[in-house]
């Protein structure tokens, strides 16, 4: 009969108080760990020293009762407290791995806490390390990604779609977006995107519209300035043309001891320019320029550049010492007619030259309607000058002197009348003409006088002829349509026309005319005895 080995064995929710050495005991229940029953369903075995220790039970069997490799989902019945051993298949895997609020489950690191955050926080200068050409992806599809294209160009990559800040992104070197470079204080196109860089404020993108607005102000470095706009408006009450000082910038390093600098433009530059802004400068920071090359844009000054050189992108004033002999005004482009060759250029200003289609000194005002311009200069017929009055500058002008042009076409004016100066052979007058719609027909005489009855107004026939329309100038007073008119002929006979003006037109009033005939005038004349008498003169010259 088969032998019967016995352990000491309780039901009781104790272990065994002690044990000798090698002494088994066994506590029977379903335990648990801590509270009660944290002894119950253990084997216990006792040391060298009685002191019992626990070795077994199927309080630790329980846990490894399932499938190797599996975790998720399994569940320990026999322990009250349902804990479970993690045991690993033959290619020493499970199915999921749960530490704290962490769980690693498939591909997936998650937490277990609602709205709990997963961080990658190493120890001291440890990275969190994605290696060369791997993506780090964002979304469901993975349609988003970053990507250290090592095996590429060696960059960071983000693709799939656009990234949005809420705050300030600070780039310490070089940022480049599309064809846009910025770096430090510059912002440039980028090498094969061409020479353009459009600033748009408009969404649609490339239209006309919206406003670009620049605080402080705007220099303009370029050699040409096009405004396309339909209005310009400008604060400025005097608008300037032809600085004499302009800024230049430096586009390489200037180190310490040599003469040359490179900008980034030579152009109206000249020997003799005074170059200033830069306490690498002697001479409180001014130097002059000797000479220039306009291909490579490099100018040579009278000095060595001192300590401690003069960086890229300074600013130079350049102030103009040289008489460019140019001319300086505002020129416009009209058409004639239609097509392209009726396109004229007109120009007003000031010019320096003297033209050969004038005999105007050097820097005077002009206008020319049809202007030629070539280096700066202007050349072209003079146009009119169409306004309501003009003065001279005073005391370049005569007292009660009559304006003529000399030989040169000069504007001028005679001197005053105790000092006369013969301008011509005719009398300057002020000449009113009428013209008179008759009730019936006439015949008169140029030179004959028509008066009329009541209102004294008369003037001289211009022209004579039979009709019922008469031209009368050196008109006197005021014709009017009700009273009856005479003729007085050369011969001083008077005839009763027995008409009346139909229409009176006034031509014109007082204008000023040269003529070498004076009829018609009244004068009044202060003779020896101081008496004064009414008399009417015709001069002939």
């Amino acid at each position: 009969m088969a032998s019967i080995i016995r352990i000491k064995r309780s039901s009781g929710t104790d272990k065994p108080a002690s044990l000798n050495w090698g002494e088994m005991a066994y506590v029977t229940g379903i335990g648990s760990y801590g509270g009660i029953n944290q002894y119950k369903d253990r084997i216990y075995i006792g040391d060298d020293g009685n002191n019992v220790h626990s070795i077994g039970g199927q309080f630790y069997t329980s846990m490894m009762e399932h499938a190797a490799g599996s975790v998720a989902g399994v569940q320990n019945t026999r322990n009250s407290d349902g804990g479970i051993v993690a045991v690993m298949d033959n290619q020493r895997k499970v199915d999921q791995w749960n530490v704290d609020n962490l769980r690693l489950d498939l591909n997936t690191i998650s937490s277990t806490n609602v709205d709990g955050d997963v961080i990658f926080d190493t120890n001291g200068n440890g990275h969190v390390n994605v290696v060369d050409d791997t993506f780090l992806s964002f979304g469901t599809d993975k349609d988003a990604k970053i990507e250290y294209d090592e095996n590429g160009d060696d960059s960071v990559k983000v693709t799939g779609a656009s990234w949005e800040f809420d705050t300030s992104v600070k780039v310490t070197g070089k940022g480049k977006f599309g064809c846009v470079g910025i770096s430090s204080n510059v912002i440039e196109t980028e090498a094969g995107c061409g020479d353009l860089l459009f600033i748009d404020p408009y969404p649609d993108g490339l239209s006309n519209e919206g406003t670009v607005v620049i605080k402080g102000s705007l220099q303009v470095d370029g050699t040409t300035t096009s405004v396309n706009s339909t209005t310009s408006t400008l604060n400025d009450p005097i608008l300037h043309l032809g600085d004499l000082t302009s800024e230049r910038t430096v586009m390489q390093p200037v180190v310490a001891g040599i003469s040359t600098i490179t900008l980034d433009s030579v152009i109206g530059i000249n020997t003799g320019d005074v170059v200033g802004s830069s306490s690498a400068l002697s001479a409180s920071g001014v130097a002059t320029v000797t000479s220039y090359d306009e291909s490579k844009r490099i100018i040579t000054v009278d000095q060595t550049i001192g300590a401690p050189g003069i960086t890229t992108t300074t600013q130079l004033t350049i102030t103009h010492a040289y008489d460019t002999n140019t001319d300086r005004g505002i020129s416009f482009g009209y058409n004639t007619s239609s097509g392209a060759g009726n396109n004229k250029l007109g120009f007003f200003g000031y010019i320096d030259q003297t033209n050969p289609n004038s005999s105007a000194t050097s820097r005077a005002w002009t206008y020319i309607p049809d202007a030629s311009t070539a280096n700066a200069l202007v050349t072209g017929t003079r146009g009119f000058l169409d306004i309501k009055g003009i003065y001279y500058q005073t005391g370049d002008y005569n007292t009660h002197g009559v304006v003529y042009f000399d030989e040169d076409g000069l504007q001028t004016s005679t001197n005053a009348v105790a000092s006369p100066v013969n301008t011509s052979k005719q009398i300057l007058t002020a000449i009113t003409k009428n013209t008179l719609s008759l009730s019936g027909s006439i015949t008169v005489t140029a030179g004959d006088v028509i008066r009329q009855d009541s209102t004294a107004a008369y003037g001289v026939v211009e022209a004579g002829g039979t009709g019922g329309l008469i031209s009368l100038i050196g008109v006197e007073g005021t014709f009017d349509t009700t009273n009856n008119l005479r003729r007085e002929g050369n011969n001083g006979a008077v005839e009763n026309l027995s008409v009346t003006a139909s229409a009176v037109n006034v031509i014109y009033t007082n204008k000023p005319s040269w003529t070498s005939t004076l009829d018609g005038g009244t004068f009044w004349v202060k003779l020896c005895n101081n008496q004064i008498m009414e008399v009417t003169l015709t001069l002939m010259f």
